[in-house]
């Protein structure tokens, strides 16, 4: 009996001894990548855990590849929530998507060793590619064939749709973005968060990520000008002014009400350029754009108040 109980305990030494050589191993040998590290992370997205919300991104020959995570985009305030789910596409379910998008075919012609863009799978020597790149300077698309190998076509291969569908794919998936600390990515929604707390009222942000929409201005510049004293008519006429100019307009839009800019006279009316209440949630149900003195209820508010009928004369 103590001879098959030494030999159980001598086993399973020996069976600890071999993980704790083969773990630390692999993590020598590169399999393992590591979370991105720093304020921030530029790349192309590889690879993404739509369950998990883990993103792969590739950093260029010199940093190779780090993950990151892509949180559910829920908040506590309501009003951050809105904006931020509205004012953000970023989304591991959207990254999926447009990685499935970079997947297509290609035939390999071994007389001129070159490779040609199918959109039929079932030609002959069609094989599956996916395209990493699209390179301006010649007109051709990079693609990665099922060996590894990055290889080009020229653009003019595929159809404008096709063609077009790819540049957006690609577009979307090189990425720079702001890192939490925390193996996160800062988000839309963190953004608005931390701009409230600093003193920006949630219609100010909703006029100025808008404009950010429209104009193409990175949002930061904007916020940096209208902290710093520029009146928010000045950023109107200096960049654009938005169709989107209050958390109400952004709760339609949600609802898929047309065009979302209020009745066709909504430019004579005034804008709400004010900060609203930073505790008040029922209020930023509405708008939460307007200043607490401002004349006539906030737009979209509901009708205004009937006046008080004149009494006949003679009574």
């Amino acid at each position: 009996m103590q001879i098959e109980v030494r030999t159980k305990v001598v086993l399973l030494l020996a069976l600890a001894l071999t993980l704790a050589v083969v773990v630390p191993a692999a993590a020598q040998d590169g399999e393992e990548i590591g979370a991105c590290e720093g304020d921030s992370v530029s790349g192309t997205v590889v690879a993404v855990d739509e369950e998990t919300g883990e993103v792969t991104l590739d950093q260029g020959d010199d940093l190779g590849q780090c993950t990151v995570t892509l949180d559910d985009g829920d908040y506590d305030h309501p009003i951050v929530d809105l904006l931020g789910s509205y004012f953000s596409d970023l989304s591991a379910d959207g990254l999926a998507d447009a990685l499935e998008n970079t997947q297509g075919y290609a035939v390999y012609d071994p007389e001129t060793e070159t490779w040609t863009w199918t959109d039929d799978p079932d030609a002959e020597g069609a094989e599956p590619v996916t395209v990493v790149a699209y390179n301006e300077e010649d007109g051709t698309f990079t693609i990665l064939t099922e060996d590894g190998e990055e290889v080009t076509v020229p653009a003019a291969d595929l159809d404008e749709d096709t063609a077009g569908a790819l540049q957006e794919a690609l577009d979307e998936l090189a990425v720079d973005w702001g890192l939490d600390g925390d193996g996160g990515v800062v988000q839309t929604g963190d953004e608005i968060a931390a701009y409230h707390e600093d003193g920006l009222g949630f219609g100010v942000l909703a006029k100025l990520y808008a404009m950010a929409d429209e104009s193409g201005v990175p949002v930061d510049e904007l916020v940096a000008a209208f902290q710093s004293g520029t009146e928010m008519g000045d950023l109107f006429e200096d960049y654009v002014k938005p169709s989107i100019r209050g958390v109400g307009h952004v709760r339609g839009k949600g609802h898929g009400r047309p065009d979302h800019a209020g009745p066709k006279d909504r430019d004579e009316q005034p804008d709400d350029d004010a900060d609203e209440d930073p505790d008040d949630e029922d209020a930023g149900l509405l708008n939460q754009a307007g200043p607490k003195d401002r004349h006539g209820p906030p737009d979209h508010a509901g009708p205004k108040p009937k006046k008080p009928k004149k009494p006949k004369k003679g009574k």
